[in-house]
């Protein structure tokens, strides 16, 4: 059975105490507890080989510590380990980040879509303040997608034919698209990677925007991106759509147009973005030898939709 409880020796190292409460992470195992009166997040990660995944903890940690400096709402490291926000050992990696309190929006419509829009927005703004030196170890940035998914990878994931062809179809729709929106050649920040209602927090009554978390994602990449995969989710009309709900959409890039100038020509180009956040999660999944591709259908419908959606997009900043 699954510990309830970090290892003593973990709590003791660190000087935490656990607090009640349930966090869920993406990956791993959390818990909240607190360090010298903060209340943080200690997240476990499976690291048999911890080298790569510490490298990717200490870059993404340096750009939350430069967000942090900042006064951006976002979880900041909390040196609990001899002065480091992380630890690895006996096959685990350990880190420790500030909680971030509220609850999170997902599909509530408090607070409106505009207002995570705008947050997006501010995030930008912040990041284009923190300078990262170095791609986070480890990130697939969109550019590199279409060379995995043309590649025999999908065989060796064990794709079917039929799938594997119309993963294809729609590398091939991504590379092209890139190319005519010149996207090598376009601004490059820390993005969040994941800017959805799931990783958007909330207080308040009324509930207000009140922080993001969740930078597990974090890379280099082009901030139109953001919007995009920010949209892959929260743009759809509920958790398990194949589709988008175009009024949403709407909602969400006009709130960020209002904190950001965003040109008729950049949001249209947000459709690619879009196209491609299924594409790159296929990617990550076929990299990892894993046929998991149970996003194809909106890929689909997004690409078959793109012009209706790149309208929609353009109207929204009119």
């Amino acid at each position: 059975m699954e510990a309830r409880r970090p290892p003593a020796a973990i709590l003791r190292e660190a000087g935490l105490a656990v607090l009640p409460g349930q966090i869920r992470p993406r990956e791993g195992r959390a818990w909240l507890v607190d360090w010298r009166g903060t209340p943080g997040v200690l997240r476990r990660m499976p690291a048999p080989s911890p080298r790569p995944l510490a490298d990717d903890v200490v870059w993404r940690h340096a750009f939350l510590a430069g967000l942090a400096r900042l006064g951006f709402p976002a979880p900041r490291p909390l040196p609990c380990f001899d002065g480091r926000s992380w630890t690895a050992g006996r096959g685990m990696l350990w880190e420790l980040v500030s909680f971030r309190p509220g609850h999170a929006v997902r599909w509530a419509d408090e607070p409106p879509l505009e207002e995570i829009g705008a947050l997006l927005a501010r995030y930008h703004a912040a990041a284009r303040r923190v300078p990262m030196a170095s791609q986070r170890p480890g990130a697939l940035p969109l550019a590199d997608v279409p060379d995995v998914l043309l590649s025999p990878q999908l065989e060796a994931a064990h794709v079917g034919p039929g799938q594997a062809a119309a993963i294809r179809g729609q590398a091939e729709r991504l590379a092209r698209g890139l190319a005519d929106i010149g996207h090598l050649t376009g601004e490059r920040v820390v993005i969040h990677g994941d800017f959805t209602n799931d990783n958007v927090i909330a207080a308040g009554t009324p509930a207000q925007v009140a922080g993001v978390i969740d930078f597990a994602l974090a890379h280099a990449e082009t901030p139109l991106a953001d919007i995009g995969y920010g949209l892959w989710r929260s743009g759809r009309p509920r958790p398990d759509a194949d589709c988008l709900d175009l009024s949403r959409v709407q909602r969400f890039v006009a709130g960020y147009a209002d904190t950001a100038r965003l040109s008729a020509d950049q949001a249209r180009a947000v459709t690619v973005y879009l196209h491609g956040r299924g594409l790159q999660m296929i990617a990550k999944r076929v990299r990892a030898g894993r046929a998991e591709i149970g996003m194809l259908a909106q890929i689909q419908w997004t690409s078959e939709q793109a012009d209706a959606v790149g309208e929609a997009l353009a109207a929204a900043v009119s």
